[in-house]
């Protein structure tokens, strides 16, 4: 009767492991989200307030992301946001980790479209041009 009891002891154990594996998981994931951050290429000039107009720079980036209108001056707002994450997912116990990295342009306008000032994160995304579709 021991012996017998033990096989199935040894059976479930097994059975329980293998159940715990077929249901375990990882995953991986990464990828960009916003406008692509062209204010990072090579070829982008310098911007001079007071020359340069809101058309040069939406011709150069395209639109902003956001538009923010303020009482005397406009704002274009270009984000770029990369994510990068991995987890592990198991029966009875799941972790994972993801790290958000963003790279933003910011341009301020007077009401007649003039370049007041701009600025860039100090977080930088590297520059990929994204492939022709």
């Amino acid at each position: 009767m021991r012996m017998r009891m033990s096989i199935n002891r040894w059976s479930i154990s097994i059975l329980l492991t293998t159940g715990v594996l077929f249901l375990a998981g990882c995953s991986n994931w990464d990828g960009y989200a916003g406008v692509e951050n062209t204010w990072r290429s090579l070829d982008v000039p310098v911007w001079e307030p007071g020359v340069t107009t809101a058309s040069d720079v939406t011709a150069l980036l395209g639109p902003p992301s956001q538009l923010i209108a303020l009482h005397d001056e406009t704002v274009f707002y270009y984000m770029r946001e990369g994510k990068d994450g991995k987890a592990l997912m198991l029966f009875v116990w799941n972790t994972g980790t993801q790290t958000a990295t963003y790279d933003r342009a910011i341009f301020f306008f007077d009401k007649k479209g003039l370049l007041r000032k701009y600025s860039y994160s100090p977080e930088v995304l590297p520059y990929e041009p994204e492939e022709e579709k």
